[in-house]
């Protein structure tokens, strides 16, 4: 079979395992995006998690400092009553007033650090329903992969050995050069050379509709073992086999009429028996 004609085997396949791969690859980002985001909000959840220990922690070490700082004060308000002179008098209800206010500010501190424990709680809260709702996403994502590769598997591992085979009848530079326009097309590699005005020898691609010299049709007209690349997509042209009936219906058109068949000794005598008959009657 001419390489043409392999080619666009492979171009059929190929095109058909992209599809079914295309399919698979969607499923896959779908779901990896899902574990991504998924991932993140874990990270997210951790932290809100530390920051509720350690404002935890912290209301936890401010209501120990309220109660050393109470218990400093009853302890100095016994002192108090028993002090046996004015200076002593004096020392112990300074630093009782110092600890009061110690104590008011230790209370206002634990108060808003309770605040803020409250707060982040409820924003875990909201977080972890949020979670909820992502990891539902994300089992749908990894339901309908497995649905996808239920469904064309079979069909794109079959399409894979076919492209395998295909390709394998295909020699190695033309090979190369059909991947690399395949990955830069998107699979679009190969194009028919559309006819534009056969009369006029104008023709174009059919993917991109650039010109298409009138040299290449001839060359894939008469050569069907040469990759030609369309000079502007770089894609693979090639001439249908209905435009190729075409060129050789416009050439009928165009040749010559076939001169008529001579006449048979027995026709010739026949009219010239007629002409004469003629003759004599006038």
């Amino acid at each position: 079979m001419p390489l043409l004609e392999n080619l666009l085997t492979l171009f059929r396949v190929d095109s058909q395992v992209r599809a079914l791969s295309g399919r698979v690859d969607n499923a896959k980002t779908y779901l990896k995006a899902q574990e991504q985001q998924l991932a993140t909000q874990e990270k997210q959840k951790a932290e809100l998690e530390t920051q509720v220990r350690q404002l935890q922690a912290s209301v936890h070490a401010l209501e120990v400092d309220q109660k050393v700082a109470t218990e400093r004060v009853e302890k100095l308000r016994g002192e108090l009553n028993n002090s046996t002179n004015d200076k002593q008098y004096k020392a112990i209800l300074n630093e009782m007033k110092v600890l009061e206010t110690q104590k008011d500010d230790i209370v206002k501190r634990a108060v808003e650090a309770m605040g803020r424990v409250e707060d982040t709680k409820k924003r875990l809260e909201v977080h972890l329903a949020t979670m909820a709702e992502r990891l539902k996403i994300r089992d749908i994502a990894k339901s309908k992969l497995d649905e996808c590769m239920g469904d064309v598997g079979e069909r794109l591992a079959e399409l894979q050995a076919e492209r395998n085979k295909a390709a394998d009848l295909i020699p190695e530079k033309d090979r190369k050069v059909f991947d690399r326009v395949a990955d830069l097309t998107q699979g679009e590699t190969m194009s028919e050379v559309t006819i534009v005005d056969l009369r006029h020898r104008e023709f174009a691609c059919g993917e991109c509709n650039i010109e298409v010299p009138f040299e290449t049709y001839a060359k894939l007209s008469s050569n069907a073992e040469t990759v030609i690349q369309c000079k502007a997509c770089a894609r693979i042209l090639f001439l249908a086999e209905a435009n190729r009936h075409s060129e050789k219906a416009e050439k009928a058109a165009k040749s010559p009429k076939a001169p008529k068949a001579a006449r048979t000794q027995e026709e010739q005598d026949r009219l010239d028996k007629a002409k004469f008959e003629k003759t004599r009657k006038l």
